[in-house]
C-alpha cells in the first residue's frame, strides 16, 4: 500500500526524520495488516479500525508475548488518525474512520463507567420504599432480587413465574420464587427471586383485570417495552429525589450484593447468564466492610486469636 503522499507531505512539515520515519513504519505496519485480510484503503470502516486495534492489543511476538504495549498501540493509532485525516482534506466528503470509532469508544466507555457501578443500599431503599404503583413496585423488585437483562425482564410472561418451597435438615420451610427466561444466545435460563419480589408481583397481579399473557403492561394494555421500563426507572428517579440511574445499574446491583455474600463465581456466573466467567469477575467490587472481615479473618488465622 502506498503511503508515500501522506509521506511526503508531513517531511514539508519540518517534522524529524526519525519522526516521518515512524509515521512510515506505523502505516506500513497498518498496510501489511489490510494485505492480509485482502481489504483496500477504501474499505477501511470504523470496524475494521476497532478490529485492528484488537489485533494489535493480541499480537503476540517475541518482544510482545501479550500484547503490543499500550503507548505503541495509542502511537499506532494517532498515526493512522492523522493519516486518515490527510485523505479527508484531500476529499473533504471522506470521513475519518478512526475518529468515527475514537468517538464512539469514548460514548462506550462512559456509558460503562456510568451503568457499571452498583446502586448503593440507601438509594436501593429509597426507590423501593416510594415507589407506590403496584406494577412499578413489582417491576424493579423483580430486578433488584433477580439479575434479569432488561430485553429479559420485557419478555417475561405471567406463566414464566412460578412459587416453590423447600425443606431443610431442620425442618424450615423456604419459599422462593423461579422462572425461567431465554437470555443471550437463545439460551433458556433459570432464574430465582425472593419473597419480597413475590410479595409485590402478587399484589400487583391482583390489580389486573386483563387476559394479556405478558407480566407487565402498560396503561393501554400491552407488553412494556424496554425503552418504557428505563422510562419509568427515570420517572421515578426525579420523582423521589435520586441522581440518574441506568437500568443496568440494578443488575448490577443484584450481582454486587450476592457477590459480597461470598456467592460461589460459578454459581453467580449461571444466575446471570454469562457465558464469560471474566464478565462476572467485574461484578465482584466488595464492599469495604466485607474486605475489613475478610482481612482480620485471614490475619486471626495467621497470627492465632488476638489477647
Amino acid at each position: 500500500m502506498d503511503f508515500s503522499d501522506f509521506i511526503a507531505d508531513l517531511s514539508l512539515r519540518e517534522l524529524s526524520a526519525q519522526t516521518v520515519k515512524a509515521y512510515q513504519s506505523d502505516l506500513e505496519f497498518f498496510g501489511n495488516y489490510l494485505d492480509n485480510r485482502g481489504l483496500k484503503l477504501r474499505q477501511v470502516t470504523p470496524t475494521v479500525v476497532g478490529e485492528f486495534r484488537a489485533h494489535m492489543k493480541t499480537l503476540q511476538g517475541r518482544k510482545s508475548p501479550n500484547g503490543l504495549a499500550p503507548a505503541t498501540v495509542d502511537r499506532r493509532m494517532a498515526a493512522l488518525a492523522r493519516f486518515f485525516k490527510h485523505l479527508c482534506f484531500l476529499n473533504p466528503r471522506r470521513k475519518n474512520p478512526v475518529e468515527v470509532f475514537s468517538l464512539s469508544l469514548s460514548r462506550r466507555h462512559r456509558l460503562q463507567e456510568h451503568i457499571g457501578k452498583a446502586v448503593d443500599d440507601r438509594s436501593v431503599q429509597i426507590l423501593l420504599e416510594g415507589i407506590d404503583n403496584a406494577r412499578d413496585g413489582a417491576m424493579f423488585s423483580l430486578f433488584l432480587a433477580s439479575g434479569l437483562r432488561l430485553s429479559e425482564l420485557a419478555q417475561l410472561n405471567i406463566d414464566s413465574l412460578t412459587e416453590e418451597s423447600e425443606l431443610t435438615r431442620d425442618g424450615t420451610e423456604h419459599v422462593f420464587g423461579t422462572g425461567t427466561v431465554i437470555g443471550k444466545g437463545n439460551k433458556e435460563r433459570r432464574f430465582y427471586f425472593d419473597l419480597d419480589a413475590i410479595g409485590a408481583i402478587a399484589k400487583y397481579l391482583a390489580t389486573r383485570k386483563d387476559n394479556h399473557p405478558a407480566l407487565f403492561i402498560s396503561e393501554r394494555g400491552t407488553r412494556l417495552s424496554t425503552r418504557a421500563i428505563q422510562y419509568t426507572l427515570d420517572i421515578w428517579c426525579k420523582r423521589l429525589g435520586l441522581r440518574h440511574v441506568h437500568i443496568h445499574a440494578l443488575r448490577h446491583t443484584f450481582a454486587t450484593n450476592l457477590a459480597n455474600a461470598n456467592m460461589e463465581p460459578l454459581v453467580l456466573q449461571s444466575l446471570m447468564g454469562h457465558s464469560n466467567f471474566e464478565t462476572t469477575t467485574r461484578y465482584f467490587r466488595l464492599a469495604d466492610d466485607m474486605k475489613a472481615r475478610q482481612y482480620y479473618s485471614a490475619m486471626e488465622f495467621v497470627r492465632g486469636p488476638q489477647q
